[in-house]
């Protein structure tokens, strides 16, 4: 069927308050069997209205323009053992009674003490379990009222629940099989809790939504058989849901419906919410929301607002490849046209037609071919559409990654919407699209197939015994440049030695690339091919930091009789540990911004570790990331203690740009732009390679430039 769009309404909370008083019950009929729409009351004018709502997309039909009476209609409940609604009667201060004509008739209610002076309820609900109403007024309690003897309805209070009566809620709803009363709280963030019909006590299941603007007020909550909690804010009438079955339930947008500040729900918990025959969903793969399971993009159809030249009504998504249009030879994916394709980094003009001048369109482009969309993917947002041909520029993104990918474009009269979840009108459309990537150079250093060797020497502050394998790490470094600019920067390394006893951690800075640069979400690495979902950009500097780990020993597996990895005899292990790095700039970074090859690699003390006693002293504790070892003349982090500097053997001298050397030039990390043949453990680097003392002692680094050739082979450790 189709459903028109009436006078705007949404599910929030009309205040409904409670007395006694008692007239006829009319003969209307009950309904015939337990709907599945959701039924919402609406006061507008003092005249309350119903409208019945479909969950799955948000849209709905007026059941009842006035319910015959001169005031509010609130906590509102569906019985499933007479299939009539029960509610509050704010004209007869009492409980009153609809059946199929939509009109309240006011029911005699006796009340108790409490009842009497409880005054009028907006939050209701009818057990499942039993044939009871139930009221809940905050400061007052939760109370009661059995409908199996309509000659004699009482109203009382359940004892000692006015003890509980102090969470802050709209509207609940009865579980549909295990007894409890379920609702999520109001207000900046909010609370499921389950309600104990027998004591009116709260548990609080945490929180399962917040708000980085306005306060929730959740005015109408309905259930489905499965346990999901369907719950509508009043403000903008957004429809979330979350299933109280779950472990940890954790609530999704999942349709649109208008706003109102007055309004309550009501609906039959053991009917399935149903999509209906007139709903058009999107067919790209399920990754991006396209089953219903899946909180899939959907749209009621309408005659009056779509994309192309037709729309076609789905049962459920077909993703890719199995789309709708293959299953019924029907194209409606004909409203947009791409005639300049995507090119990274340059603009594309997109040619939509619209049916209708009243529609917003929005789009997304899943530009790291992730399979979601994701908010920073939005390309288009909320554009006001003609009726006919519209063309529209967009920006590819000099960070997006070349290659197949897909893009959502939905119109509706919705003007901020998400890539998933129903709407009222309108029409979704999916397209397979193809990312291109022309004129960009590849820069390798040392080369596309060999590495450069980075050693350290643990120690710092003292210059220990000088092995320089306390951790030997080999690195290739990548950059992308189109147009003499920078977009995105790779690093590939592997564990190479690790004759340390101390803990450590390795990291990458890019000195005087800001933090801010670096398009954090779209960082791609893996540690030995296993892709990593945490961020490597450190939090706290001001500077692009990239941690490969804060404890280098957990990449360590030794051989039997081993003490150190790779620099013992016998310990040749073959194995290293592999990390692989791609990270886009948020836009491109002219070259000379960006630091020269090698950047600057570092290692750290691991938190919470010993590190020496010398080190623990400068700074009055376990060091942790306050200690770090660079190349020679390289800055640290904003993470580390200047009290390292000229204590022991350190020489530094931040003033004239000296870092990380003692007093001869000796320093605690070396680069060498090979694979290197590092010294055996307790083998000094300047007995293994005798040449290097005069390097390190010239600053021009023109003297024995090729130390690292020259070895004395019983010295180093060659495998």
């Amino acid at each position: 069927m189709r459903i028109s769009k009436p006078t705007q309404f949404s599910f929030g909370s009309i205040l409904l308050f409670g007395l006694f008083i008692s007239e006829n019950v009319s003969a209307s009929d009950p309904f015939s069997a337990c709907p599945t729409e959701a039924f919402v009351i609406q006061k507008q004018s003092n005249i309350p209205k119903s409208y019945g709502v479909n969950l799955a997309t948000g849209s709905y039909v007026v059941l009842s323009e006035d319910m015959g009476t001169g005031n509010g209609y609130n906590g509102v409940g569906f019985n499933y053992h007479d299939n009539y609604l029960y509610g509050w009667d704010y004209a007869s201060a009492s409980l009153g009674r609809t059946g199929n004509d939509y009109q309240i008739t006011a029911l005699s209610v006796s009340k108790d003490a409490a009842s009497a002076s409880a005054g009028n309820f907006f939050v209701g609900d009818i057990a499942i379990n039993e044939n009871v109403w139930y009221g809940y007024r905050k400061g007052k309690g939760l109370f009661k009222i059995p409908l199996d003897n309509p000659a004699n309805y009482s109203m009382t209070v359940v004892p000692d629940s006015i003890d509980f009566a102090s969470y802050n809620i709209t509207d609940f709803a009865f579980h549909p099989s295990d007894g409890y009363l379920y609702s999520i709280s109001n207000g900046a963030s909010g609370k499921l809790l389950r309600i104990d019909p027998a004591t009116g006590e709260a548990t609080d299941l945490g929180t399962v939504i917040t708000s980085s603007g306005n306060n929730f007020t959740f005015g109408a909550q309905f259930f489905d058989p499965d346990g999901n909690l369907y719950v509508s804010n009043n403000s903008n009438g957004y429809i979330y849901k979350l299933n109280v079955n779950s472990s940890s339930p954790t609530s999704v947008l999942f349709a649109y419906g208008p706003a109102s500040s007055s309004n309550d729900g009501a609906r039959c918990a053991l009917a399935e919410v149903v999509v209906g025959d007139d709903v058009d969903f999107g067919d790209a793969p399920d990754s991006y929301g396209t089953l219903l399971a899946s909180n899939g993009a959907r749209h009621t159809m309408s005659d009056d607002l779509y994309l192309g030249a037709s729309v076609d009504n789905e049962s459920n998504g077909y993703p890719s490849p199995l789309s709708d249009d293959s299953s019924d030879n029907s194209d409606d994916e004909d409203g947009v046209s791409m005639p300049t394709g995507f090119e990274l980094g340059e603009s594309a003009i997109l040619l939509v037609t619209a049916k209708g001048s009243e529609g917003y369109l929005n789009a997304w482009f899943d530009w790291d071919r992730d399979g979601s969309f994701s908010a920073e993917e939005q390309a288009i947002i909320g554009e006001s559409l003609a009726d006919g041909q519209n063309s529209i520029s967009i920006d590819v993104p000099s960070w997006a990654r070349a290659g197949s990918t897909w893009a959502r474009f939905r119109l509706s009269t919705q003007q901020v919407i998400n890539p998933t979840g129903g709407v009222g009108d309108g029409e979704v459309e999916d397209y397979a699209v193809t990312l291109t990537e022309t004129g960009v150079t590849i820069n390798y250093y040392p080369s596309s197939s060999t590495y450069t060797t980075l050693a350290y020497e643990d120690l710092y502050p003292d210059q220990g015994d000088f092995d320089m394998n306390d951790v030997v790490i080999q690195l290739r470094l990548i950059e992308y440049v189109k147009n003499d600019q920078v977009r995105r920067i790779g690093f590939e390394a592997q564990l190479a030695a690790m004759g340390a006893a101390y803990h450590n951690g390795f990291a990458i800075h890019l000195p005087g690339v800001s933090r801010s640069k670096i398009k954090e979400s779209v960082i791609s690495w893996s540690i030995d091919g296993v892709a990593q979902t945490d961020s490597p950009l450190e939090t706290g500097q001001s500077n692009a930091v990239f941690v490969f780990t804060e404890d280098l020993k957990q990449y360590v597996t030794l051989e039997q009789g081993c003490q150190y990895l790779r620099t013992e005899t016998g310990c040749e292990s073959a194995y290293r540990t592999t990390w692989s790095f791609e990270i886009p700039f948020e836009s491109p970074v002219d070259e000379n911004l960006v630091p020269a090859f090698p950047y600057d690699p570092f290692i750290f003390a691991t938190p919470n570790t010993d590190h020496g006693l010398a080190a623990k002293n400068v700074v009055g504790a376990l060091p942790g990331r306050q200690l770090e070892v660079h190349l020679k003349n390289q800055a640290p982090t904003d993470k580390f203690s200047t009290n390292y500097f000229g204590a022991r053997d350190d020489a530094s001298n931040p003033s004239a740009g000296q870092y990380f050397q003692d007093e001869n030039g000796m320093a605690w990390a070396i680069e060498i732009p090979v694979t290197w043949k590092h010294p055996k453990e307790k083998k000094r680097l300047d007995n293994a390679y005798t040449e290097f003392v005069d390097f390190a002692a010239d600053s021009t680094g023109n003297t024995n430039p090729t130390w690292y050739e020259n070895a004395i082979e019983s010295l180093i450790f060659d495998n």
